[in-house]
């Protein structure tokens, strides 16, 4: 049985990976998810302390 991802984690799972800031276009190109809900998901990675948004695009926050 294959562990279907959720939209959330595909988006953290990109930033983690990528280690550059990414607008949501950039991650909407990498992961083909619409568009709409890879802003939302960022907005939940940020209420989450999983990323935060900078002047060049969304980056993920380690936990310490």
């Amino acid at each position: 049985m294959s562990e279907t991802k959720t939209a959330k984690e595909i988006v953290l799972e990109v930033l983690k990976r990528e280690k550059r800031p990414l607008t949501p276009k950039e991650i909407q190109k990498l992961t083909n998810l619409n568009y709409n809900t890879v802003r939302g998901r960022l907005q939940d990675l940020k209420k989450a302390g999983l990323a935060v948004r900078t002047e060049q695009g969304w980056v993920y926050k380690e936990r310490k």
